[in-house]
């Protein structure tokens, strides 16, 4: 490449140098999604080399496909020996744009029949003193860095997460936006969240085939769900692990009747609202993109199929 210039792997690498040598306590924020999942195995990597510990924050969210269960479980205890993990299993509110009649709904909910076991080891509301029932999961991972923080009584902690600025625009403004605030020495790919707290994000700039590159030539882990999803014709962009409630899982959430029938058939029952979905997520039914008049409808005919999913008070 010529020069001093960098490929993104070596930046990376660089990176993860700078971070282990600059902060006391790292911790990582894992999903079991490709982009956390080839951060991890690269600071995996960094220690084995050059030596140390880091902590593995997972929030296990109950309903998931079963691979990529599988692939947090391998990821973990493979591992252990130069991780803390903190797996946590806490019935914080979760936005749902699966129903009409939930706005939210909660994992691992003491009163609702779980779609799989609970985790062998795990972390629950009674480990966490500033959990409570109105917590949203996105305040739940705030507190967790200023707990963790104290709980370490580190100088100085940094959380790795493995977003990039090409998945989407949101991700691009939480990158650049947060050169508004106070970076860590002047490293754009960080961002200061609560006194002596930063997160660091090492793999803004890399592309999605970079992480592909990386998984095939170092032999690295990687959730096995993604060779499915490859399989059933899904767009290499489009491959995401995530909540498979939220607005923007709603245009897959049909592929779990394919790819993870067992789950999917308990995941019917457990949120309201996920089998109109999964049949008409992401089509003009749910407003998908523009609203258009499917064939056969008219506009009367296609307002009253509409109303006819909202609750009767609605």
């Amino acid at each position: 490449m010529g020069g001093t210039r960098m490929n993104v792997y070596q930046a990376l690498r660089e990176r993860i140098r700078r971070i282990f040598g600059e902060y006391d306590y790292v911790y990582l924020s894992f999903s079991g999604g490709k982009d956390s999942g080839v951060l991890l195995n690269a600071c995996v990597e960094h220690i084995r080399q050059y030596g140390g510990r880091m902590a593995v924050f997972h929030m296990d969210y109950e309903v998931q496909y079963s691979l990529t269960t599988e692939y947090v479980d391998e990821m973990l205890s493979s591992n252990r020996d130069i991780l803390d993990v903190y797996r946590c299993c806490v019935p914080f509110k979760v936005g749902s744009a699966a129903s009409m009649y939930q706005r939210f709904w909660r994992p691992w909910d003491p009163c609702v029949r779980w779609v799989r076991e609970m985790p062998v080891e795990y972390l629950g509301t009674e480990a966490f003193d500033f959990y409570t029932p109105q917590m949203w999961d996105y305040e739940f991972q705030m507190r967790f860095a200023q707990w963790l923080h104290n709980k370490k009584d580190a100088v100085r902690t940094c959380c790795l997460i493995g977003i990039r600025t090409q998945e989407s625009f949101n991700r691009w403004r939480c990158i650049y936006m947060s050169r508004k605030f106070q970076m860590y020495h002047k490293y754009k790919w960080t961002s200061k969240v609560g006194n002596d707290i930063y997160n660091a994000y090492p793999i803004y700039d890399w592309k999605t085939t970079d992480v592909w590159t990386a998984n095939g030539k170092f032999q690295w882990d990687y959730n096995v769900l993604y060779d499915l999803y490859y399989r059933a014709g899904v767009n290499l962009e489009r491959q995401r692990v995530a909540s498979p409630f939220i607005n923007e899982a709603q245009e897959s959430l049909q592929l779990y009747r394919v790819l993870d029938p067992n789950t999917w058939g308990k995941m019917v029952g457990r949120v309201n609202g996920v089998n109109f979905t999964g049949m008409y997520g992401g089509t003009h039914a749910m407003g998908w993109q523009s609203v258009k008049l499917p064939e056969g409808y008219t506009w009367r005919e296609f307002m009253y199929f509409l109303l006819s999913t909202l609750p009767e008070r609605a």
